[in-house]
């Protein structure tokens, strides 16, 4: 897998630079003289992210800090801060870490790839960590020194320089406007958070300082992210909804003489971003659906119900050979519509009062799927295979929603094997607090087109599809809580679908 990585992050090395260069510019963060001299720059920015990459490669650690030395010393004679420095190093870094993540895709095929992933991401963050400290001792060496000796007209005045790059950088962060960042210790307590963090948890910066994270903010258990840094020494990138704002969350360990100190958290808001329009585009589509679904779908079933009464009566009373498939066709068209109405009910998100949350055991309901579909899948010639441990897991929710949304997922794939292919593979374990659900199958995939408009409700491929199965699916999920993904399938060529649920400890 590093192979991949190696070759596909090389390629796109350039892109990379020109964005490091590109933000630092239009956030103001860039000095003239480094502006006059962009050649040099994107340059530099390219080798010490090519470095980085092949760090991830080979683990070579002597090449990085070589690049690191030459940065260093070309920006100590521009007069350019360590603190700018600084910026920039971590810049380069999660950029790359993000192009990562964005393209994991590339990367993954199984689930231990997608750990392995997990890993590199980690080992990057905490090497360009331990390279920071390396241009602090850079900034603070001799040769430095006679450097600034150089540039500055008298150094009798000048201070210790960890201490002003220390109190440069703090300021730097506080008085940041689009990064919000939070310090905790071992303890849980906040001991840092500027501004930005402030305003983004609506709440004001003074009357959270020394308070415990949890009680404060009462965080659900799968968004626990600087937590888990302290408590099972998991660092990562996230994404999360913060008070209707879209946000990355960036969290790594902080240690202080070889003993974990407490953790760090960096929050962007990518609300905007050109990533997230499709997505939020969807959720209009579903607004919208909301507002005209539930009262037409109950004007609708209130004479449905009734006809399908008269229906069956008349069945009775006046049932012969030639009207017997007649009464049958009606009925049947009758149950079509109704489900129909269940779904845009769904996608209304209306809460059926005869039906009530609970605790339950996933496995149960994909197991009663998987029996409910067999009788299709051999009549068709379709391997319908389940990889699972045996193990149970509990989510809290409405049972019937969810089988619905597992039977829509595997009927899709089923569906989709109408020109090419003969296998759906269903695979189900848990992941930290989640239980991760994935459908596979061996057909033609998906096209760009069709991923892109996948769960907006209507649209549809199928000439006798109401597009409505998945973004009802959709919308259950995100309902309980959870996740779905689409994708094609680097195994089997396929599509893949990925459906998360939270796991409930009782």
């Amino acid at each position: 897998m590093k192979k991949r990585i190696r070759k596909h992050l090389t390629s796109l090395a350039p892109e990379l630079a020109a964005k490091t260069y590109g933000f630092l510019s239009d956030h103001n963060r860039i000095s003239a003289l480094i502006l006059e001299d962009r050649s040099y720059t994107l340059s530099l920015l390219e080798r010490f992210i090519l470095s980085l990459i092949e760090y991830i490669f080979t683990g070579d650690r002597l090449k990085v800090e070589k690049k690191a030395r030459e940065i260093a010393i070309h920006r100590s004679k521009q007069g350019i801060s360590l603190a700018c420095v600084l910026e920039r190093i971590r810049l380069c870094r999660d950029i790359l870490l993000d192009q990562m993540e964005r393209d994991a895709h590339h990367f993954i095929s199984t689930e231990e790839e997608r750990l392995e992933l997990y890993q590199v991401r980690l080992d990057l963050y905490q090497f360009v960590d331990s390279l920071l400290d390396l241009f602090i001792h850079i900034f603070e060496s001799e040769e430095f020194q006679r450097e600034q000796d150089k540039l500055q007209a008298s150094s009798a005045a000048r201070e210790h320089f960890s201490e002003v790059a220390e109190q440069e950088l703090v300021q730097l962060v506080l008085q940041s406007t689009d990064i919000a960042v939070l310090i905790i210790d071992r303890n849980l307590r906040i001991i840092e958070a500027n501004y930005s963090f402030a305003e983004l948890q609506q709440v004001e910066r003074q009357q959270i300082i020394g308070t415990n994270i949890d009680e404060t903010f009462r965080p659900r258990e799968n968004e626990r992210f600087v937590q888990w840094v302290i408590e099972r020494g998991q660092s990562g990138h996230y994404v999360a909804e913060i008070n209707g704002i879209l946000t990355t969350v960036s969290t790594s360990p902080i240690y202080h003489k070889g003993e974990l100190w407490g953790a760090i958290s960096v929050l962007r808001n990518i609300t905007d971003s050109k990533r997230y329009e499709e997505e939020l585009t969807k959720r209009e589509a579903l607004a919208a659906v909301g507002q005209l679904a539930a009262g037409m779908a109950h004007e609708i079933r209130n004479p449905l119900t009734s006809i399908k009464g008269f229906i069956q009566l008349l069945r009775e009373q006046t049932e012969t050979i030639q009207n017997t498939s007649y009464f049958s066709v009606i009925l049947t068209e009758i149950e079509r519509i109704d489900g129909l109405l269940n779904d845009v009910l769904v996608l209304a998100r209306y809460r059926d009062d005869k039906i009530s949350a609970e605790r339950f055991l996933i496995m149960d309901e994909v197991l009663g799927v998987i029996r409910l579909l067999e009788p299709e899948s051999n009549r068709r010639g379709i391997r319908l295979e389940l990889n699972w441990s045996g193990d149970e897991w509990y989510i809290y929710g409405y049972r019937a929603r969810i089988k619905q949304a597992v039977l829509n997922i595997l009927k899709n794939a089923m569906e989709a094997l109408t020109t090419k292919g003969s296998m759906v593979e269903v695979s189900v374990y848990a992941s930290i607090n989640q239980v991760v659900l994935t459908v596979e199958d061996d057909g033609p995939g998906l096209e760009e087109k069709v991923l892109k408009n996948l769960f907006v409700p209507f649209y549809t491929t199928k000439p006798d599809g109401t597009g409505l199965g998945l973004s009802t699916t959709q919308r259950i999920i995100l309902d309980h809580g959870g996740e779905i993904f689409a994708e094609n399938s680097l195994r089997l060529g396929g599509a893949r679908f990925e459906a998360r649920l939270p796991i409930s400890n009782g």
